[in-house]
């Protein structure tokens, strides 16, 4: 179960990588696109196969919502984790955490002010939601999501 929590530091790592590429290189370096595929089929598998299936699904779904996955790697990278989830086997859907992950997911990725401003810009929503699991029991979905952010903050400090 620990390599699961390295694959998703690894597609914390790919995703900003990604982004950097995206935005600060105007799309224009090639190596986006392998690590979209990289990081879309390691999304997949998450989805499909780790008990924390439920947070990467809903914080997926929740990017699309938030109209966050508007680049061309991005949206190959997504369309690479569906079509990977799929190809993995579909996990059983479980309402509540989907939910709970999902509208959370999608807060962090509102604009918000004053007293609030810190959650988006740490994206804390999520991260509290996967805190509360630990009182069912269920630490793996907090450090799912911190191993993911890891990698994608040091990614963020490496551009």
């Amino acid at each position: 179960m620990y390599y699961e929590f390295v694959l998703a530091f690894i597609c914390g790592l790919l995703v900003k990588v990604v982004d950097n590429i995206e935005d600060s290189k105007k799309g224009k370096v090639l190596i986006k696109w392998p690590l979209a595929i990289v990081y879309g089929i390691l999304i997949g598998y998450l989805i499909s196969q780790t008990s924390f299936s439920m947070l990467f699904l809903g914080a997926l779904l929740a990017q699309v919502l938030a109209g966050k996955i508007d680049k061309p790697a991005h949206i190959l990278g997504f369309l690479l984790s569906i079509v990977s989830a799929v190809y993995f086997g579909l996990p059983n859907l479980d309402y509540l955490p989907f939910a709970i992950f999902f509208i959370t997911a999608y807060l962090d990725e509102l604009t918000l002010f004053g007293f609030w401003k810190i959650f988006i810009d740490y994206r804390l929503f999520l991260k509290i939601a996967a805190l509360a699991f630990i009182a069912t029991g269920r630490v793996d979905y907090l450090i799912s999501v911190v191993t993911f952010d890891v990698g994608y903050l040091i990614a963020e400090k490496i551009r």
